[in-house]
């Protein structure tokens, strides 16, 4: 592939924070123009983590408006009729109180791609509730803490309901190029952070729904875990169901009373089974361990703090799908604010035209 795959493609964000940025971040990866659109004076309120912004909005621009000024408000319509998509991740109802919201910009520009992205829809019973990551990850059930046993450290680390959301902004917008694409017209597509996190959680949802048995995650087999070495470093074992995996693994650290137990026999055992094999590879030296696992094609994975992962793998600063092989090159770093408010405005300058696609 001799060039990104959304070269070409305009997109307008007005999503800030986690969800929207991430999407878009995507997005701008493949190639799309992704111009944000900042507040004056403070810009995405993101900013003020200097890291945490500059982790999501590589290969954007910056234009600074008041949406809530007449003129300004014009220029952004200016840039809607360049634009292919129009990202926002206000409050339900926020857009249509400025005139901006997907019926107008489409009426505007019916092959525009208007995407929404808020805490539980743009319509429903929880969609005036405000909310963020960790209160949307408990009402999706993802936050299972014993009642009375709550503290900092049960707050989760990673906010998997702004990730999931921007992935499927992103998936919903590349969908809808696709189909316009295809001689269809623009798309208004609403994603909700609960809704993404719902759909994440259907291996868990779908057999309780229908009254089926859950698969145990993770696994109680007992070639599937953390253990450490006799080096003082950690490493993962991945073994889920694999008998020719444990089976491996126990010729190799010699525990062949258990060699040929089925997966279900294992299980069964593990508490008996899990001390002996850590026990087992606490005799090992990590890189000697690691080799022999190797070897083997048994799963396993060194266990890295941050340092080692941004040694190990370069896909924090590219998109992590290869095409023929390759990504592409990050071709500019993330914009101070307003950076390039003077350069894409001027563009505007004397087109004076309103976009007539229908």
């Amino acid at each position: 592939m001799s060039k990104p795959p959304l070269a070409g493609v305009r997109v307008l964000s007005l999503a800030e924070q986690l969800p929207g940025p991430y999407a878009t971040m995507l997005l701008a990866d493949l190639g799309a123009d992704v111009i944000l659109i900042e507040r004056p004076g403070t810009g995405d309120p993101s900013r003020r983590f200097e890291g945490l912004f500059a982790s999501m909005n590589r290969n954007k621009r910056s234009v600074v408006l008041n949406l809530k000024d007449p003129r300004d408000k014009e220029r952004f319509l200016e840039l809607v009729d360049t634009a292919d998509v129009v990202m926002e991740g206000y409050r339900p109802g926020v857009m249509k109180r400025l005139g901006l919201h997907a019926d107008a910009l489409r009426q505007r520009k019916p092959s525009l791609v208007f995407v929404s992205i808020s805490a539980f829809g743009q319509d429903g019973p929880l969609a005036s509730v405000v909310g963020h990551d960790l209160s949307i990850q408990g009402v999706a059930g993802m936050v299972k803490v014993p009642l009375g046993q709550e503290s900092r450290a049960s707050v989760p680390v990673l906010p998997l309901a702004d990730i999931s959301s921007g992935m499927f902004a992103a998936l919903g917008v590349v969908s809808a190029l696709f189909a316009r694409e295809r001689g269809q017209s623009g798309s208004a597509i609403d994603v909700s952070m609960l809704d993404s996190l719902v759909s994440w959680m259907t291996i868990f949802l779908v057999p309780r729904a229908n009254r089926q048995p859950i698969r145990d995650l993770p696994p109680l087999d007992p070639g599937y875990g953390v253990f450490h070495t006799a080096d003082g470093k950690q490493l993962t074992l991945s073994i889920a169901g694999e008998d020719p995996m444990w089976q491996s693994l126990c010729d190799l650290i010699g525990l062949p009373q258990y060699r040929d137990l089925t997966e279900k026999q294992r299980e069964a055992l593990v508490l008996e089974i899990d001390p002996q094999v850590r026990r087992a590879l606490a005799a090992w030296p990590c890189d000697k361990l690691q080799a022999e696992l190797e070897a083997r094609g048994i799963a396993f994975g060194p266990v890295l703090g941050d340092d080692e992962v941004l040694r190990a793998r370069q896909t924090f600063v590219k998109q992590p799908i290869l095409f023929d092989g390759a990504n592409f090159d990050i071709g500019r770093p993330p914009p101070e604010l307003g950076e390039h408010t003077e350069e894409l405005l001027s563009s505007l300058q004397g087109s004076g035209t309103q976009a007539s696609d229908s």
